[in-house]
């Protein structure tokens, strides 16, 4: 994360330490809420941030997918599939560095208390990356970060990708209209997400346990 030029911020996970990851960080410390738009969301990305998303009162996930069918039905399960298999696919990645998968408990508990929603954007392609963060105080003023990062932990950590802050009040509420207007046409897939991830937290048995200790 660097500046260019004056006031233009960038983030852009590089070499200098500086990643997705560290930003959304250090904006869970002063923020009540996350609003995101997400080509691709896999929960490595709220694995990776551990012990910090917890601190916001909601996160808004709102994802689609590269899929374009043309019927609303078609379109919504062709969506939810291929954000099930990402999710699996990413599952079985983290289980190599994090094989108990700690702090996917605390995943699933806040898309049952609806802290954590899910929606897919169902209407055509939607590829869109942004991360709208609303500060705990008013004279913060809320940001936004809009790029190329997907909500994953690649996309957060590892890529080289090119996120710019956008910080005018002017600008970052029309964000936040275009957030809500696509939101609000939108499908809820909180539960196929919870569905996924729960398989995966209650696939160990006892000998997994035991080998794994």
């Amino acid at each position: 994360m660097h500046s260019l030029g004056g006031d233009l911020f960038i983030v852009d996970n590089s070499i200098s330490g500086w990643t997705g990851i560290k930003y959304l960080e250090q904006w869970t410390e002063i923020s009540t809420s996350f609003d995101i738009a997400t080509g691709y969301f896999e929960a490595g990305a709220l694995l990776a941030l551990d012990c910090h998303w917890q601190k916001l009162n909601k996160i808004r996930i709102l994802m689609g997918d590269e899929t374009t069918q043309k019927t609303k039905k078609l379109l919504l399960d062709a969506v939810t599939r291929r954000a099930a298999d990402a999710l699996d696919e990413d599952l079985e990645y983290v289980k190599d560095e994090n094989p108990f998968l700690n702090g996917l408990e605390a995943v699933i508990e806040s898309i049952v208390s609806g802290k954590i929603e899910c929606r897919v954007y169902n209407k055509t392609k939607f590829h869109a990356k942004a991360y709208i963060t609303h500060p705990k105080l008013e004279v913060v003023g809320s940001k936004a970060l809009v790029g190329s990062s997907n909500f994953t932990k690649p996309g957060l950590t590892q890529n080289v990708e090119l996120n710019v802050q956008v910080q005018s009040p002017s600008e970052v509420a029309q964000l936040q209209t275009w957030y809500e207007e696509h939101w609000e046409k939108s499908e809820d897939i909180s539960e196929d997400i919870l569905r996924i991830i729960r398989r995966h937290s209650e696939t160990w048995s006892p000998f997994d346990i035991y080998s794994q200790s």
